[in-house]
């Protein structure tokens, strides 16, 4: 069973800004309803500038309202506001580097983000039954170490009935994880509790399907070429690595979105030439990034 995209949901139709001529409109017939001598509409009468002040309040506190509503959804919520959910499922955001205050300079601790954060905490659910469920399998290991950056559990038809394959990708390197990092996911899914007595669980480490992005933007007029490579380059460098993940796929589609941006006449790909889809525990991982831009 696939876990609902989130992104995908639309805000709660609660979620609505007055105009803030409509809440003007409003308060000044209100006033002239409670006091119908009052004719003065002139856009300096002190009253009227009272109602701006009323009316500006409040679509301030409605969005106030708005953001205090949407911290509690799941689908919604950010930072501190997420990690209260997650308590709510006994889901702690993971830590991924402590904190180091004797380095030059300090550095801070770095914890997982909110998207991953946000998925274990939907995966949660699953790790609630004793049936052994794809999801359920993927949480323990996802919850195991902060290296892990990824895991996939497979069974039948791509196993033999009875046995579960947990490919895992580790956060750093190039993803392929050490064999410490396998013992420790591998120890997660061992107790008694967490795996059905049915099921004969292997971690396995998951494997790269490299591939290399090259691409010319072809500038139109006025943009600053360095502009459109340097901003092309971020958010390419976003895209694949938002798609290393095992299963996942990194379309050509998604690759065009991420270069061409305002200022381009179009894109001209010259690396990959198809979608790179990933098989059974494999994950696709991009070892470059060429662009160029000429101009149109």
């Amino acid at each position: 069973m696939k876990t609902i995209d989130m992104s995908l949901l639309p805000p709660p139709a609660f979620v609505k800004t007055p105009l803030f001529s409509d809440v003007k409109s409003n308060l000044l017939s209100e006033l002239q309803i409670l006091y119908p001598q009052f004719n003065a509409l002139l856009e300096s009468d002190p009253a009227v500038k009272l109602l701006e002040i009323v009316a500006y309040r409040e679509i301030i506190i409605t969005a106030r309202v708005n953001q205090g509503m949407l911290a509690v959804l799941l689908a919604f919520a950010k930072g501190t506001d997420l990690d209260q959910i997650g308590a709510n499922f006994d889901c702690l955001r993971l830590l991924i580097t402590p904190a180091n205050p004797d380095s030059v300079p300090p550095t801070e601790a770095v914890y997982e983000s909110d998207d991953e954060y946000r998925h274990r905490i939907q995966l949660s659910w699953y790790a609630r039954n004793t049936a052994g469920s794809t999801n359920a399998y993927n949480y323990f290991a996802l919850s195991s170490d902060p290296d892990v950056l990824s895991a996939q559990a497979y069974g039948p038809p791509v196993t033999q009935p009875g046995y579960v394959d947990m490919y895992v990708l580790s956060r750093t390197g190039d993803g392929v994880p050490p064999q410490s990092l396998l013992n420790t996911v591998n120890a997660a899914l061992s107790p008694d509790d967490t795996r059905p007595l049915t099921d004969f669980v292997t971690v396995k480490p998951a494997s790269n399907l490299n591939y290399r992005v090259e691409a010319v933007i072809v500038a139109g007029l006025g943009p600053d070429q360095n502009v459109l490579l340097n901003g092309a380059q971020s958010d390419l460098a976003i895209y694949v690595a938002t798609q290393h993940k095992i299963g996942a796929t990194a379309a050509l589609s998604g690759i065009y979105d991420a270069i061409h941006r305002d200022g381009t006449e179009r894109v001209i790909l010259i690396s990959p030439t198809e979608d790179v889809i990933a098989g059974v525990g494999q994950a696709p991982h991009c070892t470059e990034i060429k662009l160029s831009v000429q101009m149109g």
